[in-house]
């Protein structure tokens, strides 16, 4: 927006408001064209850039290694385990291991993400105990020959684990992780044969024999496993989970509802604003990077589109300026930094799709006395022109308000930090005669607004004052004085003024999923951006649910298995864990059991 002197007087036939006084905030009077569906401030040279950028901060890392552990402690018991074949050295035989679950569980005594540039994850964790049962076979000639039947429990002491990865954008926008390093070690094994008929000197060299091939048989497949799930499935999930999300999943209850405002601003009238009930599921979200993630010192950067689109199909002629990432002021854990692209690339298709469109008549809730011709005790459009009842005695009228353009929003630093709006359209006048509407003025509109930005409840919010009103009439049969035009024009700015405030009075909601819960939040409004400093909370039960569906399937999908955003909708279940069944050795586990389902493994604190 220009900064410059006042604009010359307005042609005949208008009406221009300054409604500030003394306040110069101008859009440039020539920088608008015919030929543009938006305003070509926001044209530039960052056609790719970021409108969405993300810092997690040391804090905020520690806070995910909490959730992260909590996750797997939930998640890794009921993971399904592939079938194993091993050959022993020697040609001394080979133990297959079938229908394999697991029996037995204690997290890890210490478990720790960290990040450090330029874009590698480590991830360790120490001190896990795990049993695992499945149905034996094969056979063994160690000292005597075996033939290996019934169920085999391995029960594994102390395994330690290190993972080093590395983070990239991948071509379709999804973040890509790639395996580096893994190793493993399991301090001690046990293998117990249920109901195989081992038994006297055979146990002894059943035991003797397998137990350290199956340690470092285990060894290896933990990580070929690992590697092969963060490599390929892991991914693949990535893929499918960071790409476009309908705005109704995105953010929670705010303005993007339909809504009936009614407030002494807008004198009493009533109407839904700009969106219909559809708006926030015909409308998407992008959230896939555009950049690669770049990490530091237990810090990470992320920068995504923030891109709104009809359908997600995007095309935003436009893009956003290259934002600087967020610094911490009080330690926070996070820091989220969004461009003006997101307003206004939500604007674009609105006003694409002819969502940007308001009709008041006499059937609008409050609406009833003043779009009347002739005035009974109360005020009417009568009262502006008094010709409406010369010309149209005692009838009913109607507005139209369409935008003929998208509205442009930019953020600026002046002032303590605003948000200033330029809104263009037409206004029609309808006579509603014999039921039927007839067209008798139509006007163009040009505001410009200003906004001091809040935030409330996870939502921005904005203080709506108009800075400039320019009523101007195009043509019709109504004949206007100047006089006229100008209460007309007053009358006008305060509806419009009103409707904003409305619709900013709830806030625009923050792009963040459902799962996070922003605390303690402060808002610093930049050039071309806001950044948003707070803490945060991990919803871990819908993150779990979230989990087992998409990251850590443990039971086969089925045609008719429930999709994911179904399952966000479901109040998770309770279950109740025996944290009472310790095992202090694992040597103490008794020889014959019998196999256990998923929901029976024993977490072992």
């Amino acid at each position: 927006f220009a900064l410059g002197p006042n604009q010359p007087p307005p042609p005949p036939r208008s009406a221009s408001l300054v409604l500030q006084p003394g306040r110069q905030r101008r859009f440039s009077s020539a920088s608008l064209t015919p030929s543009f569906d938006f305003h070509p401030l926001l044209s530039g040279p960052f056609q790719n850039a970021s409108g969405v950028r993300v810092r997690l901060f040391p804090r905020g890392v520690e806070a995910l290694n909490l959730v992260a552990s909590n996750l797997l402690a939930n998640q890794l018991p009921k993971i399904l385990i592939p079938n194993v074949e091993h050959r022993l050295p020697s040609d001394q035989g080979v133990i297959n291991i079938s229908k394999i679950r697991m029996s037995r569980f204690k997290r890890a005594a210490f478990h720790n993400i960290s990040m450090k540039a330029p874009n590698r994850v480590l991830w360790e964790m120490r001190n896990v105990d795990i049993g695992l049962i499945g149905d034996l076979s094969g056979q063994t000639n160690i000292v005597v020959p075996l033939e290996l039947t019934g169920e085999a429990e391995i029960l594994a002491e102390g395994l330690d684990l290190t993972i080093e990865s590395e983070m990239e954008r991948s071509p379709e926008g999804s973040a890509r992780v790639q395996t580096l390093y893994c190793a493993s070690s399991i301090k001690a094994v046990e293998v117990i044969n249920h109901n195989g008929g081992v038994f006297g000197l055979a146990v002894t060299v059943f035991k003797a024999g397998i137990g350290e091939n199956v340690r470092s048989m285990l060894e290896r497949i933990i990580c070929t496993e690992i590697k092969k799930y963060v490599d390929d499935d892991l991914n693949v999930k990535l893929a499918e989970v960071q790409t476009k999300s309908p705005l109704s999943n995105a953010v929670r209850l705010n303005s993007l509802k339909t809504k009936d405002l009614h407030s002494k601003d807008t004198k009493g009238i009533s109407f839904t604003n700009f969106f219909d009930k559809d708006f926030s599921s015909d409308f998407y979200i992008d959230y896939r990077l555009k950049e690669n993630p770049q990490c530091g010192d237990n810090v990470i950067d992320l920068g995504s589109s923030g891109e709104i689109s009809y359908k997600g199909l995007g095309d935003t002629p436009f893009g956003p300026v290259l934002i600087p990432a967020p610094e911490t002021e009080n330690n926070e854990m996070l820091a989220l930094s969004l461009s003006d692209f997101v307003l206004n690339s939500l604007f674009y298709h609105a006003y694409k799709q002819r969502k940007l469109r308001i009709f008041v008549d006499s059937t609008t809730k409050g609406a009833e006395s003043m779009l009347r011709t002739k005035c009974d005790g109360s005020f009417c459009l009568g009262d502006l022109i008094p010709q409406l009842n010369e010309a149209y005695p005692n009838a009913t009228m109607a507005m139209l308000f369409s935008a003929t353009r998208s509205p442009a929003c930019i953020f600026s630093e002046r002032d303590g930090g605003v948000l200033s709006m330029r809104l263009g359209g037409l206004l029609a006048f309808y006579v509603e005669e014999m039921g039927r509407k007839r067209q008798i003025a139509l006007f163009s509109v040009d505001v410009i607004v200003s906004a001091q930005m809040s935030i409330l409840k996870g939502n921005i919010r904005g203080k709506i004052a108009l800075d400039r009103f320019d009523l101007v009439k195009k043509y019709g049969e109504l004949r206007i004085t100047k006089e006229e035009l100008n209460d007309i024009a007053i009358l006008s700015s305060q509806f419009i003024e009103g409707m904003l405030n409305e619709l900013f009075a709830t806030g625009f909601p923050l792009p963040v999923p459902q799962v996070l819960h922003l605390d303690n939040l402060h808002l610093k409004v930049r050039n071309r951006h806001v950044v948003l400093l707070t803490d945060f909370s991990v919803d871990e039960q819908r993150l779990n649910r979230i989990a087992s569906a998409a990251l850590f399937p443990y039971i086969p999908k089925s045609p008719n298995a429930p999709s994911i955003s179904s399952l966000l909708d479901v109040e998770p279940q309770h279950a109740t864990v025996d944290s009472s069944a310790r095992v202090p050795r694992l040597q103490q586990q008794p020889q014959q059991m019998q196999p256990l389902l998923p929901h029976q493994v024993q977490h072992v604190q």
